[in-house]
């Protein structure tokens, strides 16, 4: 005769296996809804752009005097000139940047900057439509640009974070707008180091995101609808990227899951890159 204690043990130890499926499989399922403070397994491999906030994409097309970015009544001209005596790769540089928005038509001389703009990479709209970000190249790294589309006002987010002591401000390579306020995430820092902050432009006031890790890079950021969390790509160790998110309430950084380069092409289509 069976021991019906051995019998109850084998039956009870059987739930548990099947609600730890059903509980996984409801994880997989629900990867991008999840709690910002919860880690999921890196087993979960799935990616929901209904939970991200939507990043309209600039229209771009080049000339050899201009690069042109469009979006609906928005545009942006920057002209070129050729340098004399420079590497080809430093030949040309921007002289300056001109944002035409309804009836309103701002310049920006950039000729005068000790550091040359080479080149525009992407620009977004913040979701009020009150601010232009423009990412610039320079001989190293990026610049980014913020611009009141109600002022015509110039900020160089590269030079705030210099201003406030920051160190390492190479470049600024990943951005993006929050879908609440116009405060910007972005990451910034130089080839072997990245630190993520948020700068709010009404306050004039910087957020500085915990680091999980020593990031090498980042090159990611997406805020989620709700704007009371963002998601971001960085890589560490060499070669293997993450995904980490950031609660504005909890102030936290957690991790999510280990990326790979294909998914990461699958997330990196939801950003601002406009495919000409």
């Amino acid at each position: 005769m069976k021991n019906p204690r051995l019998k109850y043990a084998t039956a009870f130890l059987s739930s548990i296996v099947l609600v730890g499926s059903v509980s996984g499989f409801s994880i997989a399922n629900a990867n991008s809804t999840l709690h910002p403070n919860t880690h999921v397994q890196s087993s979960v491999n799935t990616i929901n752009p209904s939970v991200y906030q939507s990043v309209t994409k600039f229209k771009k097309s080049e000339t050899p005097n201009q690069v042109i970015w469009k979006e609906n009544n928005v545009s942006l001209v920057a002209k070129k000139m050729e340098l004399e005596n420079a590497p080809s790769s430093e030949k040309s540089v921007i002289t300056s940047i001109t944002i035409k928005t309804g009836e309103q038509n701002y310049t920006i001389k950039t000729d005068g900057y000790n550091d040359k703009l080479r080149n525009i990479s992407s620009a977004v709209l913040s979701p009020s439509n009150t601010w232009l970000a423009i990412q610039a190249r320079r001989s190293a790294g990026d610049t980014l640009l913020l611009i009141n589309l109600k002022t015509g006002k110039s900020t160089i987010v590269n030079d705030l974070l210099k201003a406030k002591g920051k160190k390492n401000v190479e470049s600024i390579a990943a951005y993006n707008w929050s879908p609440k306020e116009d405060q910007i995430a972005f990451s910034y820092g130089d080839t072997s180091s990245s630190s993520i902050a948020i700068y709010n432009t009404k306050k004039d006031a910087f957020i500085y995101l915990p680091r999980e890790t020593d990031y090498i890079s980042t090159s990611l950021i997406l805020w989620h609808k709700d704007g009371k969390s963002l998601d971001y790509i960085s890589e560490y160790p060499s070669d293997q990227k993450k995904l980490y998110r950031y609660s504005m309430d909890s102030k936290k950084v957690k991790p999510v899951k280990k990326i790979s380069q294909n998914e990461f092409q699958k997330w990196f289509k939801l950003d601002k890159y406009s495919t000409n």
